[in-house]
C-alpha cells in the first residue's frame, strides 16, 4: 500500500513541477539554437531564463510540498486521505519519500543549470571550457588522493541529504500542528509561527553543538580523519563539526514521531 501512496503523491505533483523543467529543457534548446547561429541577443534572453528557472524550481517544488501535505491531510481532501486503509506513519513516509526526492530533484536541476550557465558564458566570452572546468576544481586542490575528494563529496551529499529530511520534518510538524484544535485559532498564521521558532531554535543549538563539541571531520595535508579531541573552534586543518548534524537527525527523529502521533488524536481536518 505504501508503493500505491508513493505512486499517487508522485502524480499528484507531477505536471506543476515537471512545467519548471519543461520550461527549462525549452531554454537550453534555445541557448543551444542561438549559440550555434550565433545570435547574441536569443542567447542573453535565454540564458537569464534558464537562470531564473533554476531559482524557480526550487522555490515551486518548496511551495507544492506545503501545499500538498495542507491540502491533501487537513484540507477539503483530509477525510479521504485519512479513511484510507493505512496508518498516519505510512502516509507520512509517502509523503517524506516524494517531498525528499521532488526537493533533491529541484536542487540538483538548479545546481545544474547554474554550473551550466557559467560553462555557457565562459565559452560565448571566448575562455577555454577547460579552464572554466579547472577553475570549478580548484577547491580540491591540496587534497591529498582521489579517494578523499570522493569522501569529502560524499559528506556534501550527506549534509544535503540530511538538510532536505530535517527541512521536510520541521514543515510536516508545523503544518500538523498549526492544524490542532488549539493552535487552530491563530489561523494560518500558526504554521509559520511553529515552524520559525523550531527551526531557529535547532539551529543555533546545532551550531553550538557543532561549535564546541568534540565530534568532528578533520580535513588535513594527510587526509580525511574522525576526531574526538578537537572541535571546530581548534586551528587544525578544515573541521566539519558532526555533533550539530547528529542533533538534527535525532530532532528529525523526534519531529517525525510527534507528527504521526497528532496526525492520530489531535488534528482537526477542514
Amino acid at each position: 500500500m505504501l508503493g500505491k501512496l508513493i505512486k499517487n503523491e508522485f502524480k499528484a505533483n507531477a505536471h506543476t513541477i515537471g512545467m519548471i523543467y519543461a520550461v527549462a529543457a525549452a531554454a537550453i534548446a534555445l541557448m543551444a539554437a542561438s549559440y550555434i547561429a550565433k545570435i547574441t541577443w536569443i542567447s542573453a534572453l535565454s540564458t537569464i531564463v534558464l537562470i531564473a528557472t533554476g531559482i524557480i524550481a526550487v522555490i515551486v517544488t518548496f511551495i507544492c510540498v506545503v501545499s500538498n501535505f495542507q491540502k491533501t491531510l487537513f484540507g477539503n481532501q483530509g477525510y479521504l486521505s485519512f479513511t484510507l486503509p493505512v496508518t498516519s506513519g505510512q502516509l507520512l513516509a509517502a509523503k517524506t519519500i516524494t517531498s525528499f526526492i521532488w526537493m533533491l530533484l529541484s536542487y540538483v536541476v538548479a545546481i545544474g543549470i547554474f554550473i551550466g550557465v557559467y560553462l555557457y558564458a565562459s565559452a560565448m566570452i571566448g575562455e577555454d571550457v577547460k579552464l572554466a572546468f579547472q577553475m570549478l576544481t580548484m577547491m580540491f586542490e591540496g587534497l591529498p588522493s582521489a579517494s578523499t575528494i570522493k569522501a569529502v563529496i560524499a559528506i556534501f551529499a550527506l549534509v544535503v541529504f540530511i538538510r532536505i529530511v530535517v527541512l521536510i520534518a520541521q514543515l510536516f510538524f508545523a503544518i500538523t500542528l498549526a492544524n490542532t484544535r488549539v493552535m487552530q485559532k491563530l489561523g494560518g498564521f500558526a504554521a509559520f509561527v511553529v515552524f520559525f521558532t523550531v527551526f531557529i531554535v535547532m539551529q543555533i543549538i546545532g551550531l553550538l553543538l557543532a561549535q564546541y563539541v568534540p565530534l568532528t571531520i578533520v580535513l588535513t595535508g594527510d587526509g580525511l580523519f574522525y576526531s574526538t579531541t578537537s572541535t571546530m573552534s581548534d586551528p587544525v586543518g578544515l573541521s566539519f563539526g558532526i555533533a550539530g548534524t547528529l542533533f538534527n537527525v535525532v530532532c528529525a527523529a523526534l519531529l517525525f514521531f510527534g507528527t504521526a502521533k497528532l496526525m492520530n488524536t489531535k488534528v482537526n481536518i477542514k
